[in-house]
């Protein structure tokens, strides 16, 4: 699995009103389905796999289903209704993970805890995963749990992107001020811009995994 160069400068995804092409999802996602949903740490995935994590009802969800086009993730105004593991699989050749919120208070603590044991053991022990994306809601500055999680993830190695969500409800210098925040704390990193109501940003994402995918080593599929 390749690591990100930790002296490589970071890359800013984000959008313009000037500057907006879907088109690049729509060329790049020809297919995608539902595969299932584990209760545990998933052992038998054996695409490339990106995997999208972030704290209960940042929109996640909504994200997936509009980097693919269609409504295959729920979706719910509730938060922490995501508590599987769920998998879409995408032209064939790769794998889309879903993993379930992190910080929701409301749900028990052996619950919380079966949470954080298979997600961190599939993030550990995935060899084909090529990026997780840590979704954080623009809005509002980084929580301690998304800053216990990127700290987890640089810890164990694992290549990340910080993907800002709900861009259209949010100021620029409130974005501006968390992307600042955390590059203090952690460095340079990659970081997308995106709204899923106005599905801006998307394609950058979409092009990034592309790219990722292109640069990965060949695979038997």
């Amino acid at each position: 699995m390749r690591i990100s160069d930790k002296n490589k400068n970071s890359y800013s995804y984000g959008y313009t009103k000037k500057q907006h092409n879907q088109d690049n999802c729509l060329n790049f996602i020809k297919k995608s389905s539902f595969v299932t949903s584990y209760d545990r740490t998933p052992e038998d995935l054996s695409l490339a796999q990106f995997a999208f994590c972030g704290r209960s009802n940042v929109g996640k969800s909504s994200l997936i289903n509009a980097i693919l086009n269609r409504k295959l993730a729920f979706t719910s105004k509730s938060p922490g209704k995501t508590i599987l593991i769920n998998v879409f699989l995408i032209n064939e050749n790769f794998y889309i993970v879903d993993l379930p919120g992190y910080g929701y208070a409301k749900r028990s603590k052996e619950l919380r805890n079966k949470w954080k044991n298979s997600i961190e053991g599939y993030l550990l022990k995935s060899t084909l995963l090529l990026c997780v994306f840590v979704l954080i809601d623009s809005r509002h500055p980084a929580q301690d749990s998304d800053l216990m999680f990127i700290e987890w993830l640089k810890a164990n190695n694992k290549e990340f992107s910080i993907i800002f969500t709900k861009a259209d409800k949010s100021k620029q210098k409130d974005i501006s001020d968390n992307i600042k925040y955390l590059k203090s704390r952690f460095g340079e990193f990659n970081f997308f811009i995106t709204s899923s109501k106005k599905k801006k940003g998307t394609d950058k994402l979409c092009g990034f995994i592309e790219k990722r995918l292109n640069n990965m080593p060949y695979q038997n599929l």
